[in-house]
């Protein structure tokens, strides 16, 4: 079964938690608790190695031809990080 076979649009990826959501566009604080991180915790899009800040409460467009991967500040200053979209 893949994800669209379940009504699901778009996969992000929360470290290394896959979460399917179907809004296009979601914020961060939506993000946050439905990867049951805290509110306040520090996001960054990691792509291709590099790990770019979000602002707290920033819209996020997702995409249907790629997974996006996310972490967490705790998460983000480990090793792991670096690896989740390379």
């Amino acid at each position: 079964m893949t994800y669209w076979d379940i009504g699901m649009r778009h996969i992000v990826d929360v470290d290394g938690q896959l979460l399917a959501i179907d809004a296009e566009v979601i914020d961060t604080a939506t993000l946050l608790e439905r990867a049951g991180r805290p509110a306040g915790s520090v996001l960054w899009l990691v792509r291709a190695g590099e790990r770019t800040s979000i602002e707290p409460r920033q819209l996020l467009r997702l995409s249907q031809d790629e997974v996006l991967f996310f972490a967490t500040g705790a998460s983000a200053s480990g090793s792991d990080w670096s690896r989740l979209a390379a």
